[in-house]
């Protein structure tokens, strides 16, 4: 009996053991990035680089290599993009992958982004030349892209602003179509005024260029007859540095 009973155990034994070892043997399952991972990593991204701008942005198109398998462990995914990249519109960046603090996969990565915002848009047509007013302008929600980046945020910022470009009605005043209304023509007489550690010159001067309020021009004082830069004050004074 004592001898069937060791055969049993021995033979209860090499079963287990040979389980164990058939479980040992088999190889690790691969794992594999998700494009859950990858969006996430993204859409970190974006809420920081685009933090205090007031964007609504949606990851229109994200496209990311298949089936990459890392070893098993704690992952971090950093996002690397162009630093000329404002934040919308379509990209192209890499993707690091670490695994256990190591580095694992330097990918590509392209994607789209669609941004909203609001901005300053013409409420009719505006012409060339037109100057700006509260009543030409109103603030609406448009694609960033419609703006190719360059919307006007602010009503106030551009009233008084002269266009240089036609604005059809409904469309975004771009901030590359406005400029500063001339309060200084070329050839016009002004008062240059120069201060330095509490003495103050002034003299009579030609500008040799237009501009408007903060604008640098060329003047030429007309006694001397040299000619420098200088800051327009008002519509008959500009400060020069001496």
């Amino acid at each position: 009996m004592g001898v069937l009973r060791s055969l049993w155990i021995g033979l209860l034994l090499s079963f287990v053991l040979s389980l164990s070892a058939g479980a040992a043997g088999k190889p690790e399952q691969p794992q594999f990035l998700t494009e859950g991972e990858v969006r996430t990593a993204v859409e970190r991204y974006l809420t920081e680089k685009l933090r205090g701008r007031g964007w609504q942005t949606t990851i229109s198109q994200l496209a990311i290599p298949q089936r990459v398998s890392l070893p098993k462990g704690v992952r971090d995914l950093e996002i690397v993009a162009p630093s000329s990249w404002d934040g919308w519109g379509a990209v192209s960046m890499a993707l690091l992958v670490r695994v256990n603090g190591v580095m694992e996969k330097n990918l590509p990565l392209r994607l789209t982004v669609d941004a909203r915002t609001e901005m300053v848009v013409a409420n009719r047509q505006l012409l060339a030349g037109t100057v700006l007013t509260e009543e030409d302008l109103s603030l609406q929600q448009r694609e960033v892209a419609q703006a190719a980046g360059l919307h006007v945020s602010a009503i106030e910022d551009v009233v008084g602003m002269k266009l240089r470009s036609m604005v059809r009605s409904g469309a975004p005043v771009k901030s590359n179509q406005l400029q500063k209304v001339p309060v200084i023509n070329n050839g016009q007489l002004v008062t240059i005024v120069a201060e330095s550690a509490g003495f103050r010159m002034t003299v009579t001067g030609r500008a040799k260029g237009s501009g408007g309020v903060g604008d640098i021009i060329k003047v030429e004082n007309l006694n001397s007859r040299k000619q420098f830069p200088a800051r327009i004050v008002d519509n008959t004074t500009v400060e020069a540095g001496f």
